[in-house]
Formats: C-alpha cells, sequence, structure tokens
C-alpha cells in the first residue's frame, strides 16, 4: 500500500475517534495529529468497507484547516455528516453515504450513551448507519459512578477491566475511563444474581464481556453491545429471563457457549464478522422467532445451538450466499429454516 493511501486510512480513524478530557483545553482532530504516537491508531477500531479520497495537500496543509473526508461506497449517495459532541472534544464533519462504526469519543467521568439526531435525544443512531441526507448527529452523556465500582488493570496496562459492582441501581452506567485510562472489558460475574438492574449503559471503549457476566440478572430487558465488543464469554447473559431486547456489537467474532441461553428476545440480528455461534449460545429461547444472519461465510454452529427454541424459527441470510448456507456442514441440517433475504 502507498503511503498517501496509509495517510488517509490513518486520518479517518482519527477522525472518527479521539478522546475527551475533562478540565483541559478544547481539542479538536486535524491532519496535524498523523504526526502524533503511531500507537493511537493501533487501539481504537476503525471503518471498513470504504475507501478516503483527499489529495497530499489536505495532509500537508494549514493544520488550522478543517478537513472533509470523501467516503465512497456502493450503498448510495453520500451526505454531510456534522458531530456535536456535547464535550471539548471536536469531530470533524464527513461526507459519506454509511458510517459503519459508532464514532467513540471519551469525557472523563461519563459514559457515551451514544449518537442522536436530535438535540433533546430522541431518536438513537444505530450502526451502521446510513446516511439518507445532511445530518447531524448529538452525544448523549451519562455520569458514571466510578465509586460503586472496583477496577483491575490489565497486564499490558492497555486498560481496565471492571472487577465488581456495590450497587442496587435499575440503571446502571458503566464508566468509560478510570484513572486517565479506557475501560476495555466485564469481568466475571461483575453483574451475577443481580434481581435489580433493568438497563445498562456500557462504555464504548468495551471490547470483551467475560464469564457469567450478566448470568441470571432476571431483571435485565435490554443491551447495546458497543461496536468494540469482539467476544462474548461463556453463560455472559445466561438466565436473563427477562431480556427482550438485544443490538449485537458490529465487530462481535466470538458468542460463547450458553451465551443468551434462556433469554426472552423474538429476534436477533447476528453482525458481519461474527465466525463461531458455539454450543447453547441461544438455546431455551422460547421467545425467538427470527435470527437475521448478516456473514457471508456460514458461521461455526453447534447442533445445539439454538436447542430449546421454536420449531418455527427462521434463519434469514443474503441471498447471495444462500446456498452457501443450505450446504454448510454446520447449517446443512437446518435448511428447511433457512430463508434468503
Amino acid at each position: 500500500m502507498k503511503k498517501t493511501n496509509l495517510k488517509l486510512i490513518a486520518l479517518f480513524v482519527l477522525l472518527l475517534i479521539t478522546s475527551c478530557r475533562g478540565g483541559g483545553s478544547s481539542e479538536k482532530l486535524t491532519s496535524e495529529s498523523l504526526s502524533g504516537d503511531a500507537s493511537t491508531l493501533s487501539s481504537v477500531p476503525t471503518t471498513t468497507g470504504s475507501t478516503s479520497q483527499t489529495s497530499d495537500t489536505s495532509l500537508s496543509g494549514d493544520s488550522s484547516e478543517e478537513t472533509s473526508i470523501v467516503i465512497s461506497s456502493e450503498s448510495g449517495i453520500p451526505y454531510n455528516v456534522t458531530f456535536v459532541t456535547n464535550c471539548e472534544t471536536t469531530l470533524d464533519p464527513v461526507y459519506t453515504d454509511v458510517i459503519y462504526d459508532m464514532p467513540v469519543i471519551f469525557r472523563e467521568g461519563f459514559t457515551l450513551e451514544g449518537w442522536y439526531l436530535e438535540a433533546t435525544f430522541v431518536n438513537i443512531v444505530s450502526f451502521p448507519f446510513y446516511v439518507p441526507h445532511d445530518v447531524t448527529l448529538y452525544a448523549k452523556w451519562t455520569e458514571g459512578e466510578t465509586a460503586l465500582f472496583t477496577f483491575e488493570l490489565k497486564a499490558d496496562n492497555s486498560g481496565y477491566i471492571v472487577t465488581s459492582y456495590g450497587g442496587n441501581a435499575i440503571n446502571v452506567v458503566v464508566p468509560t475511563t478510570y484513572n486517565n485510562k479506557p475501560v476495555v472489558a466485564l469481568g466475571e460475574q461483575l453483574f451475577y444474581q443481580n434481581g435489580s438492574i433493568k438497563a445498562v449503559v456500557l462504555p464504548a471503549t468495551l471490547t470483551y464481556i467475560g464469564h457469567q457476566a450478566f448470568k441470571d440478572a432476571v431483571s435485565l430487558e435490554s443491551i447495546v453491545l458497543p461496536s468494540g465488543v469482539t467476544e462474548l464469554a461463556a453463560d455472559a447473559f445466561a438466565g436473563t429471563i427477562s431480556l427482550s431486547q438485544v443490538t449485537l456489537s458490529s465487530n462481535l467474532e466470538i458468542i460463547g457457549n450458553n451465551a443468551f441461553e434462556n433469554s426472552a428476545f423474538s429476534s436477533v440480528t447476528i453482525p458481519a464478522k461474527v465466525v463461531e455461534i458455539n454450543s447453547r449460545s441461544f438455546a431455551g429461547n422460547t421467545a425467538l422467532v427470527t435470527v437475521i444472519l448478516t456473514p457471508n461465510t456460514p458461521p461455526l454452529r453447534f447442533a445445539n445451538s439454538f436447542e430449546g427454541t421454536v420449531p418455527n424459527l427462521k434463519y434469514y441470510v443474503p441471498a447471495a450466499v444462500y446456498d452457501a448456507y443450505i450446504n454448510s456442514p454446520y447449517w446443512q441440517g437446518f435448511s428447511a429454516q433457512i430463508v434468503a433475504n
């Protein structure tokens, strides 16, 4: 890959992901950021499936000028997207037809709940976000109570694991940062048998949800997994008998054993990067009738991955890869339930 293209990719990553720190001067992402520590680039998720187009002059010109990136895609016509971050850091506007991953920004002591279409936070945006017209997105923050949690620094010093929770709130906000480092994982049995929690806001910095993290949290009603989460450990949400709404991470790759066993949602979309749906991952969910599979390569599944679900459950797969699914050794035994979408 040419050096110029590497700069373009790096620039787009920096435009979408940065950190807000309280008490400091106002920060702004510009092309000047490319001269910073390269480790910053390797530690954050990137958008995929699109190409950036700009000139070398926009990378080497006056750093006081805002840089607008043109992104082209097969999905449709590009539009202008601007961001109101509601914190000290700003995001440059982009010109695109799709934003694949949620833009991640940090604010000390707060958790980014999501991006909304209105300043009054009525309609939350799901990612990937296909831009219908010129639009402004608004960041919504919720204050995190770090005193209710305990943390453990990862061995590589890259961030913190949340190891325990001492509260009994109905709505819980997991902090984004601790000691000026990101919170990257929920530890084993963090909310195990917690009968109070109904909703939880997870930090956008999260990449891993540990063994039995929410097991038998019987009052939990909904969960949105941030786009950075790549793996759900075994029993992560097993026994969440009130969990009626779930949104999986767009970068999720592995769904562990019994991850959602005996949950209560009626539909679930399996993201495109999933490669493993392990033993009894969705077993015992008698409400589940619709599974939308977006991977173009049929992921590994076991005969019991959906054991105990209703006989009329349907698996909707991309029409272009329908034959790949019905002929897959993992899925051919369920071909009568597979529908081209």
